[in-house]
Protein backbone atom coordinates (compact mmCIF):
# COMPACT_ATOMS: atom_id res chain seq x y z
CA UNK A 1 0.00 0.00 0.00
CA UNK A 2 2.79 2.09 1.04
CA UNK A 3 4.61 1.42 -2.64
CA UNK A 4 1.28 2.20 -4.23
CA UNK A 5 0.35 5.56 -2.11
CA UNK A 6 4.41 6.94 -3.16
CA UNK A 7 3.80 5.89 -7.35
CA UNK A 8 0.47 7.90 -6.68
CA UNK A 9 2.03 10.94 -4.96
CA UNK A 10 4.85 11.17 -7.75
CA UNK A 11 2.49 10.56 -10.90
CA UNK A 12 0.47 13.88 -9.44
CA UNK A 13 3.10 15.76 -9.02
CA UNK A 14 4.95 15.42 -12.15
CA UNK A 15 0.93 15.89 -14.30
CA UNK A 16 1.28 19.00 -11.92
CA UNK A 17 4.14 20.10 -13.20
CA UNK A 18 3.18 19.03 -16.82
CA UNK A 19 0.24 21.54 -16.87
CA UNK A 20 1.84 24.17 -15.11
CA UNK A 21 4.70 23.70 -17.88
CA UNK A 22 1.81 23.97 -20.38
CA UNK A 23 0.21 27.04 -18.80
CA UNK A 24 3.55 28.77 -19.17
CA UNK A 25 3.81 27.99 -22.61
CA UNK A 26 0.39 28.87 -23.94
CA UNK A 27 1.23 32.40 -22.34
CA UNK A 28 4.47 32.79 -23.25
CA UNK A 29 5.61 30.75 -25.99
CA UNK A 30 6.74 33.40 -29.57
CA UNK A 31 4.13 31.01 -31.32
CA UNK A 32 1.53 32.37 -30.07
CA UNK A 33 0.08 35.74 -30.25
CA UNK A 34 3.74 37.22 -31.63
CA UNK A 35 3.54 39.98 -32.44
CA UNK A 36 1.04 41.09 -29.96
CA UNK A 37 3.91 41.04 -27.31
CA UNK A 38 7.44 43.59 -27.87
CA UNK A 39 9.93 40.72 -26.48
CA UNK A 40 8.31 38.01 -28.34
CA UNK A 41 8.58 39.81 -31.72
CA UNK A 42 12.07 40.90 -31.14
CA UNK A 43 13.28 37.52 -29.94
CA UNK A 44 11.21 36.08 -33.06
CA UNK A 45 12.59 38.78 -35.54
CA UNK A 46 16.54 38.40 -34.11
CA UNK A 47 16.01 34.58 -35.13
CA UNK A 48 15.08 35.18 -38.75
CA UNK A 49 18.00 37.99 -39.25
CA UNK A 50 20.25 35.42 -38.16
CA UNK A 51 19.31 33.05 -41.04
CA UNK A 52 20.54 36.07 -43.58
CA UNK A 53 24.14 35.39 -41.37
CA UNK A 54 24.16 32.44 -41.49
CA UNK A 55 23.41 32.40 -45.19
CA UNK A 56 26.22 34.41 -45.88
CA UNK A 57 28.42 32.88 -43.95
CA UNK A 58 28.59 29.86 -45.87
CA UNK A 59 31.93 28.55 -47.29
CA UNK A 60 30.30 29.55 -51.08
CA UNK A 61 26.61 31.46 -50.29
CA UNK A 62 24.05 30.53 -53.07
CA UNK A 63 24.41 33.31 -55.62
CA UNK A 64 21.34 35.18 -54.95
CA UNK A 65 20.13 32.80 -51.64
CA UNK A 66 17.31 34.23 -48.99
CA UNK A 67 15.56 37.27 -51.27
CA UNK A 68 12.22 35.70 -49.82
CA UNK A 69 13.54 35.61 -46.47
CA UNK A 70 14.70 39.03 -46.46
CA UNK A 71 11.62 40.49 -47.86
CA UNK A 72 9.43 38.78 -44.73
CA UNK A 73 12.12 39.78 -42.38
CA UNK A 74 11.41 43.73 -43.75
CA UNK A 75 7.77 42.99 -43.73
CA UNK A 76 7.80 41.98 -39.72
CA UNK A 77 10.20 44.69 -39.63
CA UNK A 78 8.07 47.23 -41.11
CA UNK A 79 5.45 46.29 -38.54
CA UNK A 80 7.53 46.41 -35.68
CA UNK A 81 8.04 50.25 -36.27
CA UNK A 82 4.00 50.79 -36.65
CA UNK A 83 3.89 48.55 -32.98
CA UNK A 84 7.47 49.35 -31.25
CA UNK A 85 9.23 51.72 -32.70
CA UNK A 86 8.66 54.51 -29.98
CA UNK A 87 9.06 51.72 -27.15
CA UNK A 88 12.60 50.78 -28.30
CA UNK A 89 14.08 52.03 -31.34
CA UNK A 90 17.84 50.60 -30.54
CA UNK A 91 16.11 47.65 -31.57
CA UNK A 92 16.05 47.77 -34.66
CA UNK A 93 19.80 49.25 -35.32
CA UNK A 94 21.18 45.68 -35.98
CA UNK A 95 18.63 44.24 -38.51
CA UNK A 96 18.67 47.30 -40.60
CA UNK A 97 22.58 46.64 -40.52
CA UNK A 98 22.35 43.28 -41.63
CA UNK A 99 19.90 43.85 -44.04
CA UNK A 100 22.27 46.48 -45.77
CA UNK A 101 25.05 44.54 -45.60
CA UNK A 102 23.17 41.54 -47.63
CA UNK A 103 21.87 44.34 -50.22
CA UNK A 104 25.57 45.28 -50.72
CA UNK A 105 26.48 41.56 -50.82
CA UNK A 106 24.04 40.20 -52.83
CA UNK A 107 24.05 43.49 -55.27
CA UNK A 108 27.98 42.65 -55.89
CA UNK A 109 27.68 38.98 -57.11
CA UNK A 110 25.39 40.72 -59.92
CA UNK A 111 21.90 39.80 -58.96
CA UNK A 112 19.07 42.21 -58.91
CA UNK A 113 17.05 42.69 -55.96
CA UNK A 114 15.48 46.21 -56.69
CA UNK A 115 12.61 44.73 -54.70
CA UNK A 116 14.69 44.40 -51.86
CA UNK A 117 15.81 47.37 -52.11
CA UNK A 118 12.77 49.74 -52.79
CA UNK A 119 11.33 48.24 -49.57
CA UNK A 120 14.23 48.63 -47.34
CA UNK A 121 14.34 52.74 -48.39
CA UNK A 122 10.94 52.95 -47.86
CA UNK A 123 11.67 51.25 -43.98
CA UNK A 124 14.43 54.09 -43.84
CA UNK A 125 12.39 57.14 -45.04
CA UNK A 126 10.02 56.21 -41.94
CA UNK A 127 12.92 56.35 -39.64
CA UNK A 128 14.43 59.42 -40.41
CA UNK A 129 17.90 59.28 -40.67
CA UNK A 130 18.29 56.28 -38.52
CA UNK A 131 21.95 55.86 -37.64
CA UNK A 132 22.23 51.86 -37.98
CA UNK A 133 25.46 51.76 -40.08
CA UNK A 134 26.96 51.90 -36.91
CA UNK A 135 26.42 48.16 -36.09
CA UNK A 136 29.15 45.91 -37.37
CA UNK A 137 26.78 43.05 -38.64
CA UNK A 138 27.10 40.53 -41.72
CA UNK A 139 30.11 38.46 -41.93
CA UNK A 140 33.69 39.02 -41.08
CA UNK A 141 36.52 37.08 -42.37
CA UNK A 142 38.80 35.12 -40.00
CA UNK A 143 42.06 33.33 -39.87
CA UNK A 144 42.91 30.16 -38.07
CA UNK A 145 46.71 32.04 -37.09
CA UNK A 146 44.49 34.39 -35.17
CA UNK A 147 42.18 32.09 -33.55
CA UNK A 148 44.91 29.45 -32.36
CA UNK A 149 46.82 32.98 -30.95
CA UNK A 150 43.68 33.82 -29.12
CA UNK A 151 42.09 30.86 -27.58
CA UNK A 152 44.47 30.25 -24.77
CA UNK A 153 46.14 33.79 -23.92
CA UNK A 154 43.14 33.83 -21.13
CA UNK A 155 39.41 33.46 -20.06
CA UNK A 156 38.50 36.71 -22.13
CA UNK A 157 40.30 36.04 -25.22
CA UNK A 158 39.05 32.29 -25.44
CA UNK A 159 35.37 33.80 -25.55
CA UNK A 160 35.75 36.83 -27.42
CA UNK A 161 37.59 34.32 -30.09
CA UNK A 162 35.24 31.82 -30.53
CA UNK A 163 32.46 32.04 -33.37
CA UNK A 164 30.39 28.83 -34.65
CA UNK A 165 31.62 27.53 -37.57
CA UNK A 166 30.05 26.21 -40.93
CA UNK A 167 32.64 24.56 -43.12
CA UNK A 168 36.15 23.20 -41.87
CA UNK A 169 39.04 20.82 -43.10
CA UNK A 170 37.74 17.73 -44.51
CA UNK A 171 40.10 15.61 -41.70
CA UNK A 172 38.21 13.99 -39.20
CA UNK A 173 38.95 15.09 -35.52
CA UNK A 174 41.30 12.37 -33.99
CA UNK A 175 40.33 10.09 -30.59
CA UNK A 176 43.46 11.88 -28.95
CA UNK A 177 41.82 15.49 -29.36
CA UNK A 178 38.02 14.16 -28.68
CA UNK A 179 38.92 12.39 -25.02
CA UNK A 180 41.04 15.77 -24.44
CA UNK A 181 37.71 17.86 -24.55
CA UNK A 182 35.74 15.23 -23.20
CA UNK A 183 38.59 15.53 -20.06
CA UNK A 184 38.36 18.93 -19.92
CA UNK A 185 34.36 19.18 -19.82
CA UNK A 186 34.55 16.60 -17.18
CA UNK A 187 35.06 19.40 -14.75
CA UNK A 188 31.41 21.19 -15.26
CA UNK A 189 29.93 21.39 -11.84
CA UNK A 190 26.79 19.31 -12.10
CA UNK A 191 24.07 18.84 -9.07
CA UNK A 192 25.24 17.33 -6.21
CA UNK A 193 28.19 16.02 -8.45
CA UNK A 194 25.85 13.72 -10.14
CA UNK A 195 27.41 14.01 -13.47
CA UNK A 196 24.68 13.12 -15.54
CA UNK A 197 25.68 13.70 -18.88
CA UNK A 198 27.00 11.65 -21.43
CA UNK A 199 28.15 12.48 -25.18
CA UNK A 200 27.84 10.09 -28.31
CA UNK A 201 30.39 10.82 -31.11
CA UNK A 202 29.47 10.23 -34.57
CA UNK A 203 31.93 11.11 -37.46
CA UNK A 204 32.05 11.01 -41.41
CA UNK A 205 28.90 9.19 -43.07
CA UNK A 206 27.10 8.65 -39.68
CA UNK A 207 27.56 12.33 -38.92
CA UNK A 208 26.45 13.55 -41.68
CA UNK A 209 22.78 10.89 -41.23
CA UNK A 210 23.06 12.55 -37.57
CA UNK A 211 23.10 16.40 -39.24
CA UNK A 212 20.75 15.55 -41.94
CA UNK A 213 17.86 13.97 -39.18
CA UNK A 214 18.91 17.42 -37.54
CA UNK A 215 17.97 19.40 -40.15
CA UNK A 216 18.73 23.41 -39.28
CA UNK A 217 22.15 22.66 -41.66
CA UNK A 218 20.77 23.39 -45.23
CA UNK A 219 23.80 24.39 -47.43
CA UNK A 220 26.61 22.53 -45.24
CA UNK A 221 25.56 19.30 -43.69
CA UNK A 222 28.20 17.41 -45.78
CA UNK A 223 30.84 19.88 -43.95
CA UNK A 224 30.47 18.87 -40.43
CA UNK A 225 32.23 15.35 -40.39
CA UNK A 226 32.61 14.99 -36.73
CA UNK A 227 29.24 15.67 -34.18
CA UNK A 228 28.77 15.16 -30.85
CA UNK A 229 25.43 14.99 -29.39
CA UNK A 230 25.12 15.64 -25.85
CA UNK A 231 22.38 14.36 -23.97
CA UNK A 232 21.60 13.97 -19.68
CA UNK A 233 20.35 10.67 -18.15
CA UNK A 234 17.25 11.12 -16.41
CA UNK A 235 17.81 8.70 -14.13
CA UNK A 236 20.45 11.27 -12.62
CA UNK A 237 17.44 13.03 -10.87
CA UNK A 238 14.69 12.98 -8.50
CA UNK A 239 10.74 13.87 -8.92
CA UNK A 240 11.71 17.39 -7.60
CA UNK A 241 14.27 18.05 -10.19
CA UNK A 242 12.07 17.71 -13.48
CA UNK A 243 13.94 20.66 -15.53
CA UNK A 244 17.52 19.87 -13.58
CA UNK A 245 18.50 17.39 -17.11
CA UNK A 246 18.55 20.80 -19.17
CA UNK A 247 20.47 22.45 -16.63
CA UNK A 248 23.55 19.76 -16.04
CA UNK A 249 23.46 18.97 -19.87
CA UNK A 250 23.61 22.95 -21.29
CA UNK A 251 26.88 23.93 -18.60
CA UNK A 252 28.57 20.54 -19.73
CA UNK A 253 28.26 21.14 -23.40
CA UNK A 254 29.43 24.59 -22.92
CA UNK A 255 32.02 23.84 -20.83
CA UNK A 256 32.82 20.86 -24.09
CA UNK A 257 32.50 23.81 -26.66
CA UNK A 258 34.99 25.94 -24.98
CA UNK A 259 37.38 23.32 -24.49
CA UNK A 260 37.29 22.44 -28.27
CA UNK A 261 37.96 25.91 -28.99
CA UNK A 262 40.68 25.95 -26.40
CA UNK A 263 42.57 22.94 -28.57
CA UNK A 264 42.04 24.79 -31.63
CA UNK A 265 39.02 23.05 -32.66
CA UNK A 266 36.39 24.77 -34.69
CA UNK A 267 32.53 24.35 -32.94
CA UNK A 268 29.35 25.11 -34.04
CA UNK A 269 25.96 23.94 -31.65
CA UNK A 270 23.03 22.74 -33.01
CA UNK A 271 19.68 22.40 -31.54
CA UNK A 272 18.00 19.69 -30.80
CA UNK A 273 14.98 21.15 -28.72
CA UNK A 274 12.20 19.31 -31.18
CA UNK A 275 8.94 17.92 -29.92
CA UNK A 276 8.83 14.26 -29.08
CA UNK A 277 7.23 12.94 -32.19
CA UNK A 278 10.95 13.75 -33.67
CA UNK A 279 13.08 13.12 -30.69
CA UNK A 280 11.50 9.80 -30.88
CA UNK A 281 13.42 9.01 -34.21
CA UNK A 282 16.97 9.30 -32.36
CA UNK A 283 16.37 5.61 -31.52
CA UNK A 284 17.59 5.22 -34.90
CA UNK A 285 21.22 6.33 -33.96
CA UNK A 286 20.99 4.20 -30.83
CA UNK A 287 20.31 6.61 -28.58
CA UNK A 288 18.60 5.39 -25.02
CA UNK A 289 15.33 6.98 -24.03
CA UNK A 290 16.13 7.44 -20.58
CA UNK A 291 18.79 9.96 -22.00
CA UNK A 292 17.51 13.91 -23.17
CA UNK A 293 18.90 15.35 -25.79
CA UNK A 294 20.79 18.79 -25.18
CA UNK A 295 22.86 19.97 -28.30
CA UNK A 296 24.20 18.76 -31.33
CA UNK A 297 28.05 19.69 -31.50
CA UNK A 298 29.87 19.96 -34.73
CA UNK A 299 33.17 20.15 -35.02
CA UNK A 300 36.31 20.05 -36.88
CA UNK A 301 39.79 21.45 -37.88
CA UNK A 302 39.89 24.81 -38.70
CA UNK A 303 40.61 26.43 -42.19
CA UNK A 304 43.38 28.59 -42.52
CA UNK A 305 40.86 31.10 -44.02
CA UNK A 306 37.22 31.57 -43.43
CA UNK A 307 34.22 33.52 -42.78
CA UNK A 308 31.96 33.77 -39.40
CA UNK A 309 28.90 35.58 -38.94
CA UNK A 310 28.83 38.63 -36.92
CA UNK A 311 25.85 37.67 -34.48
CA UNK A 312 26.05 41.21 -32.69
CA UNK A 313 25.77 40.87 -29.09
CA UNK A 314 23.11 42.39 -26.80
CA UNK A 315 24.34 45.52 -24.02
CA UNK A 316 24.10 43.68 -20.71
CA UNK A 317 21.85 46.85 -20.02
CA UNK A 318 19.07 44.70 -21.70
CA UNK A 319 19.52 41.29 -20.37
CA UNK A 320 20.81 42.22 -16.58
CA UNK A 321 18.58 43.52 -14.13
CA UNK A 322 19.74 44.79 -10.19
CA UNK A 323 17.44 43.63 -7.80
Amino acid sequence: MRKSLEKYYLRKIFMLEAYHFFKLLVKYNASINTDRDIAKMQYTLLRENHTIEKGLSMRNPRKGFGQKKVLNLLIRLDKYVTLYYNKDKEFVDYLLSTIHYYITYTKQTGVDISDIELKFNTLLNRLDNHTYKNIVSGIKPETKEHILSECNKNFESLLYSRHSLRYFENTLLTKEVLEKALSLAQQTPSACNRQGWKTHIFQGENSHKLIEWQGGCHGFEDQVNTSILVTTDLRAFLFYEVHQAYVDGGLYAMNLINALHSLGIGTIPLSVAFGYDKLDNLSQFDIPRNEIPIVIIGAGYILDNFNVAVSSRKSINRTNKYH
